[in-house]
């Protein structure tokens, strides 16, 4: 058994393509339904994620412990410096890591 893809919904795609494309370094691989999903690989499959514009009324996130999913795991180089590296230039751009964890 191998993990064909995983879907998101979510509510905005420009967000989600800067996070995925741009600092993620996912390759966008296509779009679909109108512009209303985008595709992208890890290098694997066509599309290892696929992003699709929610039906929101606009309300925050559930809660913790919510059914639903709880995370997707990506990972980061192949030691302890690569992992170093990555989070260094994710600070550098901004963003706050939560939850990382040292999987070696």
């Amino acid at each position: 058994t191998e993990l064909g893809h995983v879907s998101l919904y979510v509510r905005d795609l420009d967000a989600s393509r800067h996070f995925y494309r741009d600092i993620l370094g996912l390759t966008e691989t296509g779009s679909g339904k109108g512009g209303r999903i985008l595709f992208f690989s890890a290098g694997v499959h066509h599309h290892d994620l696929s992003c699709e514009r929610a039906h929101t009324d606009g309300g925050g996130p559930p809660p913790r412990g919510a059914p639903g999913l709880y995370h997707i795991a990506f990972t980061v180089g192949r030691d302890h410096d690569d992992l170093a590296r990555a989070r260094r230039w994710v600070l550098a751009h901004g963003l706050t890591p939560f939850g990382e964890a040292d999987t070696s």
